[in-house]
């Protein structure tokens, strides 16, 4: 009952109002390209990695991984005929990008220069009782909504390899106290001993390591499959122009590719400017490299993503595109496998498991930054909504993926109406940022 609702409201609010979103984003990125250079100065000084490093690596931590290539599987089924087609979405995201993309420059500009945090922000140009509901909001979002994402994808990797090399098969009983509950176990300890962060900071150094990995991984299986690259291009724009309609007459592509885009880049979300508080470098320079990481990790999971999957409906018989979300990442693993071998494999293995354990543990961060509560009260909340994240992960994960889209949707909604409000609000001659 409780999915059957949220999927309908989530439904409903993307279908009626998505237009009204893309027609605010587009306000904001021209806005912002009219103000730009009355509130922030140019900024032509060396790039220094030491400086951009911080910020980089925490964005890129909670955008990139198993949530992401999760999300682009998800989207293609959607998108699909019952499992014919689907490729079309990589178009549909290449066209919510142009929206997109440009308002993480402008989110991330604009909090810079008011040297505020996206909850005070929206605080000062809506109110006190919207910047509540955007805290919270992105407090489950990340917490239960993203988080259950990462605990999907660890699972597949535990349940292949333990069919793999054990022949033992999980159940949903098994998987939820044989994986889940040892990772809220591991995690609790982690988050009461207060070192969450030394953890966070490690997986994080790994993550451009682990991305530089996981794009030779995808060079090498482009190499060896490079004879179906021009008929992927073909694929996409087929299915691109057999879409359906649904909501106020919208194409469905058109909101999947939307929905798609906020939960991989964060873009609109506020995070981008979260991961930048530090304020290390200028306003321009920090926006600049949150713009940086919100396009990397565009390509890594929707092109890498589509591409691998694609190739393998098409030439491998236990590859499908079905509803079920286990057997469409068992199919992505098992083609990083039949193409690229035991190493591909190995390396699209460390990516999800990795980047899933830097995001369960990195949630923590929104949810202190976000949430005005005593420590005790923010980890009890933290520890709370990913216990629930993780058992239905293993229960009901479609609970997990409507939330998403419905929470992405309302926090979305108000982090853009209060950057509306500001440039429509402030006179930009007299600011003194």
């Amino acid at each position: 009952m409780i999915s059957f609702w949220v999927n309908h409201i989530s439904d409903a609010l993307w279908g009626i109002f998505l237009p009204f979103l893309i027609l605010l984003g587009l306000y904001i990125n021209f806005r912002m390209l009219q103000v730009r250079n009355r509130i922030s100065n140019a900024d032509n000084s060396e790039w220094k990695f030491s400086k951009i490093n911080s910020a980089l690596s925490i964005s890129l931590a909670s955008k990139t991984g198993t949530g992401a290539i999760i999300g682009v599987l998800a989207a293609m089924w959607l998108g699909s005929q019952n499992g014919i087609g689907g490729e079309g979405i990589v178009l549909w995201i290449a066209i919510g990008m142009l929206v997109m993309v440009p308002i993480t420059y402008s989110e991330v500009l604009f909090t810079q220069v008011a040297k505020l945090t996206p909850r005070q922000f929206i605080n000062k140009y809506l109110n006190h009782s919207a910047a509540k509901i955007y805290a919270l909001g992105l407090v489950a979002l990340y917490a239960f909504g993203f988080v259950g994402f990462q605990f999907s994808g660890v699972q597949t990797v535990v349940r292949l390899f333990s069919v793999q090399y054990f022949d033992y098969q999980f159940t949903a009983t098994t998987a939820l106290l044989g994986i889940v509950i040892p990772i809220l176990i591991a995690v609790s300890i982690v988050i009461f001993t207060k070192s969450h962060q030394i953890f966070v900071n490690a997986l994080s150094s790994m993550i451009f390591s682990l991305i530089i990995a996981y794009v030779l991984f995808f060079i090498f299986f482009v190499a060896k499959t490079s004879d179906f690259f021009i008929s992927y291009l073909q694929i996409i724009y087929n299915d691109f122009t057999q879409f359906r309609s649904i909501g106020i007459g919208l194409p469905a592509g058109l909101i999947f590719g939307f929905q798609r885009i906020i939960q991989i880049s964060e873009t609109s979300l506020g995070t981008a400017a979260l991961s930048s508080s530090e304020r290390l470098n200028s306003p321009r320079r920090e926006a600049a490299v949150q713009t940086l990481a919100t396009v990397i990790s565009i390509f890594i999971a929707v092109v890498i993503t589509s591409y691998v999957f694609s190739y393998g409906t098409h030439h491998f018989a236990d590859v499908q595109l079905v509803a079920d979300g286990f057997t469409r990442i068992k199919g992505f693993i098992l083609t990083a496998y039949h193409v690229t071998g035991a190493l591909g494999a190995a390396v699209v293995l460390a990516f999800f498991v990795i980047s899933g354990f830097t995001t369960i543990l990195g949630s923590f961060h929104y949810v202190n930054t976000s949430l005005n509560l005593h420590l005790n009260a923010r980890i009890a909340v933290y520890l709370t909504l990913i216990s629930i994240s993780g058992c239905l992960s293993v229960a009901n994960f479609g609970v997990i993926f409507d939330a998403s889209n419905l929470l992405m949707f309302v926090v979305g909604a108000f982090n853009l109406i209060a950057i509306s409000r500001f440039l429509s609000k402030e006179n930009f001659k007299l600011l003194t940022y």
